[in-house]
C-alpha cells in the first residue's frame, strides 16, 4: 500500500488525497494549488518554478516494499521508486530527478544502469569517490586518488572488456569440459552396459556349466542307484513267494496237529494206526534270500572315473572367460638379445626366435644331447599381472614359462621352481610336461600353435593356455617370486632341419582371440 502523501503548501500540511504533482516535484492538494493560482502568478509557492500542472500522482510510484529502491533525491515524506542508478553519482534517481541526467549535457557522460542496490560499496571506502579505475596489481577497484606511483591502472570498462572476453571464453571452456564430461559419462554408461553384459555373460556360462555338472552328478546318481532299486524291486517280489510258502506250510502243519489230536482218545490200536496221519521226516528251511545286493566295484569305479572326466571336461569349459578376463592384461613382449644363446637367431625387430642350423659349429654351443639355454625377454614383471601369447607352430619341441632375473642360466641348469623356473615343455609327439620339482607329465587333447602365459605376481601363480581351442594346460601356484622376474622362450635346437620352425612372440595388435 502507497504512503500517505501530505500537502507541502506552507500553511496546508494536510494529507492529500487529491493530489497534484508539479513539474518541479513538489505535491499540493488540489484545493491548495486552485487558490495559489486564482490569488498569485502561476507558480510553485516553494521553489516559485513556474506553474505547470501534470498528472495526478500514482501511489504505485512511492516506495515502501521490501526490495524496492527508494530515489535518493526525493524528501522523506515522499520517496519515489528509483528507475535509475548513477554509477558516477553513486546516485539512485525516480523518473523526475532522472531528467538533469537526461537533458544536461554535462551529465550526459555519466553511466546510468537499472537501480543498485548498496551503492556506497561502488565508492571507496577511504576517499569516498567513485571506483572507476581498476588495478592489474593489486587485482581490485580503486578510485583516482588511490592511484600510486608506478602501478598500473587502467579504467573499469577497459577491465570489463578484458574480463567479458575472459568470461566467454570461460564459458566455451567449460562448456567444453561439459561436452567431455557428458561423453566420459555416457562412455562409462557404456561401459558399465558391456561389462554388466559381460557379468551376466559368463554368469549364464557359469550357471550353464555346473548345470552340465549337476546332471553328470544327476545321471551318475541314477546309475549307482539303478542295480539296488532292481534288487529291491527282487527282493519285494521274493518276498511274496516266500510268504505264501510259509502261509502254506503253516496251513499244513495246523492241519496234521489237528488230524493228531484227533487220534489221542482212540482205544481201538487198529483204528488208531490206520487214522495216524502221515508226518514229514524233516522240514525244510529254503527261506533263505538268493538275491545278490552288494554293489559291483567294479563298475562302480568306472562310473566314478567316468563322472570325474566329465566333470572335468565340464570345468573347462569355464577357461573360455577366464581367457577374456585376462586379455586385458596383454603386454607387449619383446626377445632381449642379449640374453639370448649363441645357438640361437633373433629377427631384429625382437619377435621372432629360431635355433640356428649346425648350431654344433658355433663356439660355447650346448652338445646334440643338451638343450639350447633359451632367451628372456625384455619386460621386467615385478608386480601386478601380465598376459602375452606365443605363436610355437609346428615346432617339433620347445619350453615356455618364466624365470627369476637372477636364476641360474649357465653350466648345468636345473628347470624347476625351487631354482627359479616355471616352465612347460614340448618335447616329443604328443609329450607334454611341467617342471615341478618333480616334473609332471601333461595330457593335452590338442596340440597347440598358440600358447598364452598369464602371470599374477600378487597371487604368486603362472597359468598356460592353448589359445588354439581356448583351453587350460597347466597352472604353477604357490610360486616364490621374491624379486624380478622375466619371461622364458626356448625353441629348442634345430637338429638337421627338424625344428626349423622359428617361435613368434605376438605383437598385442595382432594378437586375435575369437570366443
Amino acid at each position: 500500500m502507497a504512503k500517505n502523501i501530505s500537502c507541502q503548501h506552507r500553511y496546508c500540511k494536510n494529507l492529500a488525497e487529491d493530489s497534484v504533482t508539479m513539474s518541479c516535484g513538489h505535491t499540493f492538494c488540489k484545493s491548495c494549488l486552485d487558490h495559489q493560482v486564482d490569488t498569485s502568478d502561476p507558480q510553485c509557492p516553494l521553489c516559485l518554478q513556474a506553474l505547470q500542472r501534470v498528472q495526478m500522482a500514482n501511489l504505485s510510484l512511492y516506495t515502501g516494499k521490501r526490495g524496492e529502491i527508494p530515489c535518493n533525491i526525493c524528501g522523506e515524506s515522499q520517496t519515489f521508486i528509483a528507475v535509475k542508478s548513477c554509477l558516477t553519482c553513486l546516485l539512485s534517481y525516480c523518473e523526475h530527478h532522472l531528467k538533469p541526467h537526461q537533458s544536461m549535457e554535462r551529465l550526459n557522460g555519466h553511466k546510468l544502469v537499472k537501480p543498485v542496490e548498496r551503492l556506497d560499496e561502488r565508492a571507496c571506502s577511504v576517499h569516498s569517490r567513485p571506483l572507476d579505475l581498476y588495478s592489474t596489481r593489486d587485482k581490485r577497484c580503486i578510485c583516482a586518488l588511490c592511484v600510486k606511483p608506478g602501478v598500473d591502472v587502467i579504467p573499469v570498462e577497459t577491465e570489463r572488456q578484458r574480463r567479458e572476453v575472459d568470461r566467454q571464453n570461460t564459458i566455451k571452456k567449460l562448456e567444453s569440459m561439459i561436452s567431455q564430461r557428458e561423453k566420459k559419462l555416457e562412455n562409462l554408461q557404456n561401459t558399465v552396459s558391456k561389462d554388466q553384459a559381460e557379468i551376466n555373460r559368463e554368469q549364464t556360462e557359469i550357471r550353464e556349466v555346473f548345470t552340465a555338472v549337476m546332471d553328470v552328478l544327476k545321471r551318475a546318481e541314477e546309475e549307482l542307484h539303478a542295480p539296488l532299486e532292481d534288487g529291491r524291486r527282487s527282493l519285494d517280489e521274493e518276498m511274496k513267494v516266500k510268504a505264501q510258502q510259509v502261509h502254506k506250510d503253516i496251513q499244513k502243519y495246523t492241519e496234521i496237529i489237528d488230524r493228531l489230536n484227533q487220534t489221542k482218545n482212540e482205544e481201538d490200536d487198529i483204528i488208531f494206526l490206520q487214522s495216524y496221519p502221515s508226518v514229514p521226516t524233516e522240514f525244510r528251511d529254503d527261506l533263505r534270500v538268493s538275491i545278490d545286493t552288494e554293489l559291483n566295484f567294479g563298475s562302480m569305479r568306472n562310473i566314478t572315473t567316468s563322472v570325474l572326466t566329465s566333470i572335468r571336461t565340464q570345468l573347462e569349459n569355464l577357461c573360455s572367460f577366464e581367457i577374456r578376463r585376462i586379455q586385458k592384461f596383454l603386454v607387449d613382449v619383446t626377445l632381449d638379445e642379449k640374453t639370448a644363446h649363441p645357438a640361437l637367431e633373433v629377427s631384429q625387430d625382437g619377435k621372432t626366435v629360431r635355433g640356428k642350423a649346425n648350431a654344433n659349429d658355433i663356439p660355447g654351443a650346448p652338445k646334440q644331447s643338451d638343450l639350447v639355454d633359451g632367451i628372456l625377454g625384455n619386460l621386467q614383471i615385478k608386480s601386478g599381472k601380465a598376459f602375452w601369447v606365443v605363436e610355437v607352430g609346428q615346432q617339433t619341441g620347445w619350453e615356455l614359462g618364466v624365470v627369476k632375473e637372477n636364476a641360474n642360466r649357465t653350466g648345468k641348469v636345473f628347470c624347476k621352481p625351487s631354482e627359479g623356473y616355471w616352465v612347460i615343455v614340448f618335447c616329443g609327439p604328443n609329450t607334454y610336461g611341467a617342471f615341478e620339482e618333480k616334473p609332471v607329465q601333461l595330457h593335452l587333447s590338442t596340440k597347440p600353435k598358440n600358447v598364452g602365459v598369464f602371470v599374477d605376481y600378487e597371487s604368486d601363480l603362472i597359468s598356460f593356455y592353448n589359445m588354439n581351442d581356448l583351453s587350460h594346460i597347466y597352472t604353477f601356484t604357490q610360486c616364490r617370486f621374491n624379486g624380478t622376474i622375466r619371461s622364458y622362450f626356448n625353441p629348442h635346437p634345430n637338429k638337421n632341419v627338424k625344428n626349423a620352425d622359428p617361435m613368434i612372440v605376438s605383437s598385442v595388435n595382432s594378437t586375435d582371440i575369437n570366443m
